[in-house]
């Protein structure tokens, strides 16, 4: 098996990269990336590993920009992580989101919650900060009880402490990526919930200005959901990819390699994106 979209302590994952690793070879996977949100802080330590020889690892990241009125998800993998602009860009947006994040944090604070950046960074004042941390905070706090009700009650795109990150164009997403020596490929299609037109009219769209792959596989899609997504992934000649979104403790029932127990990602869609 294969897995190709996992999350560390470098964005939202409960992980360090090295234990990312150790994790992977204890699956026994026959290879993995690294996939963390708006970041490629932790590929460099996990090329620094001496890594099993038959173990492959593909440089990738997960780029947050927005269409149809909705955040959704690019990754790249196969990325240049020294490329200047790629870290260029990827610095501004995060000085952007950091910004999104004192706003969230003002909006807590005027309603008597104690949530403070120190608490999401939890130490690491490097760590990119997302509304997993938010939740986390909630749940420490005592404020929530899970994950789930802290997006439901308070981080959701509905909710009264939301505020939306800055926007970012997919056409500037994709050639990012693209100039980074990158393959750039939608994350879980079906996660956004789009009509079924509406997804793949998007599709049709990002592959006109460079899409060149889907996550078929993932942790949230059912057969049915996958077998649409084989479908449109040969309508409009792209490669397929697939992982199980493990960001750790974070969704606990979420494993590596094996998603929430059924996820099995063929084997040859990683040689397929190293080729």
């Amino acid at each position: 098996m294969i897995d190709l979209h996992i999350h560390s302590t470098c964005s939202d994952g409960t992980f360090t990269p090295k234990q990312i690793v150790q994790k992977v070879i204890a699956k026994g996977l026959y290879g993995f990336s690294l996939t963390d949100h708006d970041t490629v802080d932790g590929i460099p330590e996990i090329l620094a590993m001496d890594l099993p020889d038959d173990l492959k690892f593909i440089p990738g990241i997960e780029i947050s920009c927005d269409a149809l009125h909705r955040e959704i998800h690019v990754l790249g993998y196969g990325i240049n992580y020294k490329d200047q602009q790629l870290n260029h860009t990827l610095n501004m947006l995060r000085d952007k989101r950091f910004q999104r994040n004192l706003d969230m944090i003002e909006l807590f604070q005027k309603d008597g919650y104690p949530i403070t950046l120190e608490k999401l960074q939890n130490g690491d004042p490097h760590t990119v900060i997302t509304r997993a941390h938010f939740a986390r905070t909630l749940i420490a706090e005592g404020i929530c009880s899970s994950m789930d009700q802290a997006f439901s009650k308070y981080l959701g795109e509905k909710c009264k402490y939301y505020v939306p990150k800055p926007f970012f164009d997919p056409k500037d997403c994709l050639r990012l990526i693209l100039d980074a020596g990158g393959i750039p490929v939608l994350a879980h299609p079906f996660l956004y919930k789009f009509s079924n037109e509406d997804t793949k009219h998007l599709i049709h769209d990002l592959k006109e200005e460079g899409l060149a792959g889907i996550e078929v596989y993932h942790s949230s899609h059912h057969i049915g959901q996958i077998t649409k997504l084989r479908q449109w992934q040969k309508e409009y000649d792209l490669l397929a990819t697939g992982g199980s979104d493990f960001h750790g403790t974070n969704k606990p029932d979420i494993e590596i390699g094996t998603g929430r127990g059924p996820l099995f990602v063929p084997d040859h869609l990683i040689d397929d994106l190293m080729n």
